[in-house]
């Protein structure tokens, strides 16, 4: 082309980048849009566009307007498509353009006669990073990134960490923490049906162990940190966008084996073996192709997980040591079989446990014409996992106590994308998800528990299992529409769901019972016994939480492209959340705190958005990008639920205490248990969800500049993202009553006065002696009547930003793609909400004063973050691909607080008092012998916590050991048994570096709590008004193996996994 027309028709090819109206943030669907211009480089009014889907002859058309722009919405995510604009005789094609999920894809054209161009451009990819919507921050996954990049899981955390944004803040777990925010606060959506944690239980995001639809149903992955979009909702975190795959006009389909086992994990550092499986089967086929060519298709997904697992460790429990023999336990089985007419089970099986999963998939899309286009999906997810509880080196249960977690996931999404002519497009989804997570327990009994000496033996019902369900049931409907009004684009649309919640959790329903020993056993004499029964008058309905949780979001944005390198995006979402039913009325509770305790969320929440796109005019692509705006999100509903079933009144708890027994009570039948002659507990646990609260909501800013290099297409791009809470979560304890006395540190105390005076706590190490004061009584002041009351609540506190620096290689045909990216983290929050109980969310926030309102750095944030991953393609034989891809993160470790081993301030809460630093010898008064000089030692010997001295550790100020960490995925393609059939070969190796050096990979760790225990409080002198202090050693690191539910999962070591595959 020569430069006089090149020069012409520069600024309007750059508008190509930046003429493309704002994508659906909650679509499953790609959008495409362009500037075609004629030879004087002037808009070309009247062009047709065709875009065909090459797989499946889908066809979509649209003309260009006045000003040579059009634009396509719903279209298939992936490809190949081929775009063919045609105007008076003069054709050009794109071929090979593959879309991306949510996005505006960019494909423009200059009508040229043929004679003054050289050739004619053809374009294979387009590079997602340069595009009129680009405003935000986020990353997108390609089916074939999913195909190439190591995971294990076989989920889509393994690939959200590929985002330098976002960090597993726990491996084992699988947590997720996209900012340094909470990771409960994510929203993860498969199909446009959400699919994260539905009640707010589980550790990894996901309402099951494993993802409930199989990653090789999923065709693209799109992850968002903040998408101005109007249609953007229901995260505060990341918003994660997951699109299945289609049929299309050819049969294609796969079978597939994924296997290892204990072997293929490798020693700790210290020798030892795995043991937290003996071996992981999974296997499962896709099939997918044409019901009537051209018009109706269907995909099919099977998949089938196994797990087996050791159980019990017979050999380090009482059993193994002679402290339970086999005939105590045959004793126990006569006296419960002869004398109470009961089972009382065995201990057969208790070596080994089993998980099983199975899912199912189907989809069908169908063409209904070139203007209207359906899909609907259908799945479902069954898990089983085997439980034995109350088995370790102090205790043995029989197979009478053992439960079996059971959980299923079905969701259905339909949804129609329509053109309704050049100017009106609409897009309407319906969903319904139903989650169900069942405790079933092997037998109906009361728990049961008898002493021998030290060690004890469980059989009956575990008391957490007596009734433990939870069934949700969430509708949805989405509907939108875009109305193209020449450089502006309108839409508009509503977005409802309804999710109805029961949550049964009946501990002691069936009764309690601890006995000293098998005499009293046999005699029904036990020395504890707990009962929960319906309050009188009320009745068993009263013990669930039974709710609903409604929104309705309204939203109008208009996306308009202003010049032709300027392109704005601004609207408005306005959110109303609905909570049709109220709690039980507590009028103690508002007669001694002034809370009506039937108060819930109904306020709406305005949520204005503004996006902007600057195309830079230089020779290569550069693009400055940024926005603002507010995204409500929503916190797990487990918090919300105390506000139903935490309301002091949804049933009595009958109790009893005497370690010589408390009489011949036993009754083995959980329908008739005793509730004569004993005490009630008059202590009333109550959530309280504070009158005016407002769901979370968190205003978001990015500013991003991103510029082509000019080699190989590398892209380099600075951005700054910044957050801070509208509406923040906050966890108030109302009970702790007046403080006592104040520490020298300025903290308040709730110890009575003995509870202070350092003569009542003995100098001995027991744990009496450290945490247990003579007469001493925590939270002195508060009504006799009252136990735990929480209340929840807003702050407008907490907050961050990240820097993000990052380089990027597209796959060429060099076969060669990289990327590497350094980010830097501050944030801030005021409740770590790490809990399902809200008491637990108040209990585990480490604070130096019980109820403040302070911004401590987040225990999420990784402060500095180095990422990189580069994969290679060859073809060493034939058209057989090989691939190596290798993944690398280095990170920061975990933030961690440094806290008391015991209660300090009397709330009646262990470990989550901030350390006070004493600043040299004599500031603070050590009782006992050696221990002052042991202290200061160790202050001196750990520079980390010694750089505190004189002041309290601010919660999360320290963190464990920078972590390195490389995964590796080898793919093999090997000819398949007829033409057009490839067996693939892949082996996942995780964390490499450890099959080197076992000393290399480790994760440095202080637990699920991130606390670093030291010292004990031991009372405030008299004299001088100082801390006592006890100093009987403090915390070390563990390395991070064990997941919340208390399973090896081996992150610390290398491990292998195998893949075959055969395609057809």
């Amino acid at each position: 082309m020569n430069k006089r027309l090149t020069k012409r028709l520069l600024p309007l090819m750059l508008s190509s980048l930046f003429a493309v109206s704002g994508a659906y943030a909650q679509s499953t669907s790609a959008g495409l849009g362009g500037v075609v211009t004629d030879s004087q480089g002037q808009p070309a009014t009247g062009a047709d566009v065709t875009i065909t889907h090459t797989t499946t002859g889908t066809v979509s058309r649209a003309t260009t307007d006045a000003a040579g722009r059009y634009t396509a919405r719903g279209l298939r995510v992936g490809g190949p498509y081929t775009i063919t604009i045609t105007k008076d005789g003069q054709t050009e094609t794109r071929e090979n353009v593959y879309l991306q999920i949510g996005d505006a894809n960019t494909v423009s054209a200059s009508l040229v006669p043929a004679q003054t161009l050289d050739t004619i451009q053809v374009t294979s990819n387009l590079n997602s990073v340069f595009s009129a919507e680009k405003m935000g921050t986020g990353s997108n996954v390609s089916n074939a990134e999913i195909q190439a990049l190591p995971s294990i899981g076989r989920n889509i955390q393994d690939y959200m960490r590929l985002d330098p944004r976002i960090a597993q803040v726990s491996k084992a777990d699988g947590a997720i923490s996209a900012g340094g925010q909470n990771t409960r606060f994510n929203a993860i959506r498969i199909d446009g049906v959400a699919t994260n944690d539905p009640f707010g239980l589980e550790s990894n995001n996901f309402p099951t162990e494993r993802q409930p639809v199989s990653m090789d149903a999923i065709e693209e992955i799109n992850i968002g940190l903040a998408n101005y979009d109007v249609t953007t909702t229901g995260g505060t975190g990341a918003v994660v966008n997951a699109v299945t795959k289609s049929g299309t006009n050819e049969f294609h389909g796969s079978v597939y084996g994924v296997y290892r086992n204990d072997d293929m994990v490798g020693e700790d550092r210290n020798g030892n073996d795995f043991d937290g499986f003996n071996d992981e089967k999974t296997y499962g086929a896709t099939f997918g192709g044409p019901l009537i060519k051209d018009t109706l298709f269907f995909f099919l997904n099977y998949e089938k997980f196994e797990r087996s697992a050791p159980g019990a460790d017979l050999v380090n429990s009482p059993l193994g040591d002679g402290g339970i023999t086999l005939e105590d336990i045959a004793e126990v089985q006569s006296i419960a079989q002869n004398v109470w007419g009961f089972n009382a089970g065995s201990v057969d099986g208790a070596d080994s446990l089993g998980t099983d999963v199975e899912e199912y998939a189907a989809k069908l899309d169908w063409n209904i014409n070139e203007n209207h286009r359906a899909s609907f999906r259908y799945s479902k997810f069954a898990q089983d996992v085997a439980k034995i509880p109350n088995f370790d080196s102090s205790r043995v249960s029989l197979d009478t106590h053992w439960y079996n977690q059971n959980k299923t996931f079905e969701s259905y999404v339909g949804e129609l994308f329509s053109d309704w002519n050049e100017m009106f497009s609409t897009e309407l989804k319906v969903s319904y998800r139903k989650y169900d997570a069942v405790a079933e327990p092997t037998s109906f009994l009361p728990h049961i528990r008898i002493d021998f000496g030290s060690d004890s033996l469980y059989l009956g019902t575990e008391q957490n299992r007596h009734v433990n369900v939870i069934n949700t049931k969430e509708k949805g409907v989405f509907f939108a529409g875009n109305l193209f009004l020449g450089d502006h684009t309108v839409k508009m649309g509503v977005d409802w769901t309804n999710n109805d919640i029961f949550n049964y959790y009946g501990r002691n329903q069936n009764g309690y019972y601890r006995f000293s020993s098998v005499e009293e056993f046999e005699a029904g004499n036990p020395r504890e016994y707990d009962y929960r029964a319906p309050r009188p008058g009320g009745s068993y309905a009263d013990i669930p939480a039974q709710f609903e949780i409604g929104n309705t979001g309204l939203f109008v944005q208009d996306s308009w492209a202003a010049t032709y390198n300027l392109n704005l995006t601004y609207g408005v979402r306005v959110d109303t959340p609905d909570f049709p039913d109220k709690p039980i009325y507590n009028a103690r509770i508002e007669e001694l705190y002034g809370y009506d305790n039937t108060k819930l969320p109904n306020s709406s929440v305005v949520q204005p958005r503004f996006g902007f796109n600057y195309n830079i005019e230089t020779e290569r692509p550069t693009q400055v990008r940024g926005g603002l705006g507010l995204f409500m999100g929503s916190p797990p509903n487990v918090w919300l639920s105390g506000a139903y079933q935490n309301t002091g009144l949804n049933y009595t708890e009958y109790s009893a205490r005497e370690s010589g027994g408390i009489g011949p009570i036993f009754s083995p039948d959980p329908l008739n248990q005793p509730t004569t002659g004993f005490s009630v507990n008059a202590r009333q646990n109550v959530d309280i969800i504070e009158p005016g609260f407002k769901l979370p909501s968190v205003w978001k800013t990015n500013l991003g500049l991103d510029h082509e290099l000019p080699w190989a297409g590398i892209v380099a791009s600075i951005e700054v993202l910044s957050f801070w809470n509208q509406d923040g979560i906050f966890f108030n304890r109302l009970d702790l009553g007046a403080p006592v006395a104040v520490a020298p540190d300025g903290r308040n105390l709730y110890w009575n006065q003995a509870g202070l005076n350092p003569a009542n706590w003995c100098a001995g190490t027991t744990s009496s002696c450290l945490n247990n004061p003579s007469g001493g009584r925590q939270r002195a002041n508060r009504p006799s009547d009252i136990g735990d009351v929480i209340l929840v609540r807003n702050t407008d506190k907490g907050g961050g930003n990240q820097i993000t620096l990052s380089l990027a290689k597209p796959m060429d045909d060099s076969g060669w793609s990289w990327l590497t990216a350094y980010t830097h983290t501050k944030a801030k929050e005021v409740s770590s909400g790490t809990s399902s109980q809200n008491t637990s969310n108040w209990n585990y926030t480490p604070t130096a004063d019980a109820n403040a309102e302070i911004a401590y750095d987040s225990r999420y944030a990784f402060k500095h973050r180095f990422t990189g991953q580069v994969t290679k393609q060859w073809k060493f034989f034939g058209d057989n691909k090989t691939e190596l891809s290798l993944v690398y993160e280095g990170r920061t470790g975990r933030p961690y607080s440094l806290v008391f081993f015991n209660d300090a301030n009397g709330d009646s809460r262990s470990a989550n008092d901030l350390f006070y630093v004493p600043s040299g010898p004599g500031d603070v008064i050590f009782p006992v012998a050696g221990e002052e000089e042991a202290f200061f030692a160790y202050l001196e010997a750990h520079p980390e916590i010694n750089q505190f001295r004189g002041r309290v550790a601010p919660a999360n100020s320290l963190t464990a050991k920078f972590m390195h960490n490389f995964d590796l995925r080898f793919n093999q393609e090997i000819p398949g048994f007829m033409d057009g059939h490839k067996a693939e070969l892949t082996l996942d190796i995780m964390n490499i570096g450890n099959l080197f050096n076992k000393d290399w990979g480790l994760i440095d760790d202080y637990g699920f709590f991130s606390t670093r225990r030291i010292g004990n409080f031991a009372g405030i002198d008299p004299e001088t008004g100082k801390y006592v202090y006890r100093f009987t050693g403090a915390d070390n690191a563990s390395i991070q193996e064990v997941n919340g539910d208390g399973v090896n999962t081996g992150v610390s070591r290398w491990s292998v996994q195998a893949t075959f595959r055969y395609k057809f």
